[in-house]
């Protein structure tokens, strides 16, 4: 009988931390789509994965040395890799016209201040591109994302790249806000 409630008393706490990780849920790739007349905000998820290119960016960054791509744009792609991978390029994708948005001021940064980022913390790089109701529309539905430099064209490299949940389109009522953010997990 003490084994049996043992056992239910573990079962129960794993059911509670599960419940709580759902409830507290992070996200490395977060879209949120705002409706400027209503109010009315929409949230999406993707899962994102940084490149060959990316790391190495990222390992130059933190030796202070001048990184061998300068990435900074985010770009919306209506089609992609059905999972994105470590050796995806600009031409991996299809890419929306007009969709190319430079990162907003201040980031990248660790420990984002924005509060609709969920997927912010101390070991976390984030990046943040912000498309007003002006910028597109965008109408046929994107499905990934990704990071280049500014003009990037062919098999030029990327920083990363995602997939979304769901797609998505942007009007000319609504803004979008993207976060990506990248954990810097050591090895």
């Amino acid at each position: 009988m003490q084994k049996k409630l043992r056992t239910l008393i573990g079962y129960t706490i794993l059911l509670v931390a599960l419940f709580k990780m759902k409830a507290t849920r992070t996200h490395d790739a977060l879209l949120v789509l705002t409706n400027n007349a209503s109010g009315q905000r929409k949230l999406i998820w993707g899962k994102n994965i940084v490149t060959t290119a990316g790391n190495v960016y990222y390992a130059q960054k933190a030796c202070g040395e001048t990184p061998t791509n300068n990435f900074a744009n985010l770009y919306l792609a209506t089609a992609g890799p059905a999972t994105p991978g470590v050796n995806d390029n600009y031409s991996s994708f299809t890419v929306a016209a007009g969709s190319s948005k430079a990162k907003s001021s201040g980031y990248p940064k660790t420990n984002d201040t924005d509060a609709d980022n969920t997927g912010k913390g101390i070991n976390v790089v984030t990046w943040k591109f912000e498309y007003t109701a002006s910028d597109g529309p965008f109408s046929t539905p994107i499905t990934h994302s990704f990071i280049a430099r500014s003009g990037a064209t062919g098999s030029d490299p990327i920083l990363n790249s995602y997939k979304w949940t769901t797609s998505w389109v942007k009007d000319s009522d609504t803004s979008a806000k993207i976060f990506s953010n990248h954990t810097m997990l050591g090895s």
